[in-house]
């Protein structure tokens, strides 16, 4: 049997397997690190060019057809379940109701921590200048669209902001999804993010964050950190995104990234060892930022200010 014969039959009856597999079980087959593999295809192919005989040729070629299948499916899986997360198509005729509405939460000195943990789907999301209060949102959507809830413990506070419902409901006119933030300058802050579909804009620089972390699908990224704490530790977790991240001159920053498909253009950083970079003269400086990047394909930069 040709060798090609071999590798497409593999491939077809792999790919319509895992598909059945997929609609007549609840296993979960989206595998969000299983596309990586997909450059051992290759190696796969070259080794079954090399050796000689048939029968090797015809299992290098079958590995290579069944690895192939399973790359393809975990990433139309993976881009399948994005879209089902932050989508709802809605057909009938009846029009969207938006409104704009206010969050807010009152400050005391007693506070001297604070974490924000932010939950919603597509969208675009902002944190501006600060403000008085603990915090201030304005969110523009669907009407109710938001909860927000505040648990105090002695001088710390969380706040849970979360989209009741993150499918986006697509009606006749255009959807609407936006949070603009401001904070209170004085506590020190912990940031969590999960979004869908998004764009996101954050000026940091007049906060004291000690920590952001950021799970995200397809978006485009955009953070500005400050240097108004001694140690600021970003992750950031992300599907296919344009991720650009400005730093302060007056700190050291550590990046680690698991991004090899990735474009990566880290101005005035080094590498020191595999997916990790330091800026220049990293140990000169007091405060740093240790950064943490898991993406999928996409373009990274980070420059300083």
């Amino acid at each position: 049997m040709k060798t090609s014969h071999i590798f497409w039959g593999v491939f077809f009856i792999s790919i319509g397997g895992l598909v059945l597999i997929g609609n007549l079980t609840d296993l979960n087959f989206t595998w969000n690190s299983a596309w990586k593999f997909w450059p051992m295809v290759l190696v796969l192919i070259g080794v079954s060019i090399l050796v000689k005989n048939q029968i090797g040729k015809g299992i290098v070629a079958g590995l290579a057809a069944l690895v192939l299948a399973l790359t393809l499916y975990a990433s139309v899986s993976a881009t399948t379940n994005l879209i089902d997360d932050d989508f709802e198509i809605n057909f009938n005729d009846d029009e969207a109701v938006y409104d704009t509405t206010n969050f807010s939460q009152e400050y005391s000195d007693s506070i001297k921590t604070a974490t924000l943990n932010f939950n919603s789907g597509a969208g675009g999301f902002k944190i501006l200048t600060p403000t008085d209060k603990l915090i201030d949102f304005i969110t523009e959507g669907n009407v109710n669209s938001y909860s927000l809830d505040r648990q105090d413990m002695d001088s710390h506070a969380e706040i849970n902001f979360e989209m009741r419902n993150n499918h986006i409901k697509l009606h006749n006119k255009n959807y609407k999804n936006s949070v603009e933030m401001s904070l209170n300058k004085n506590p020190e802050w912990a940031l969590n993010f999960s979004v869908g579909a998004a764009s996101v804009d954050l000026d940091l620089t007049q906060y004291k964050v000690s920590r952001l972390d950021v799970g995200m699908g397809a978006a485009a990224f955009n953070v500005k950190l400050g240097n108004l704490v001694d140690v600021a530790r970003i992750k950031i977790d992300a599907g296919a995104s344009d991720i650009d991240i400005l730093i302060p001159d007056s700190v050291g920053c550590e990046i680690n990234d698991e991004a090899a498909l990735s474009s990566r253009n880290y101005e005035g950083f080094k590498k020191v060892d595999n997916d990790l970079y330091r800026s220049e003269n990293f140990d000169k400086y007091p405060k740093k930022i240790y950064i943490d990047i898991n993406c999928g394909v996409s373009s990274i930069d980070v420059k300083k200010y």
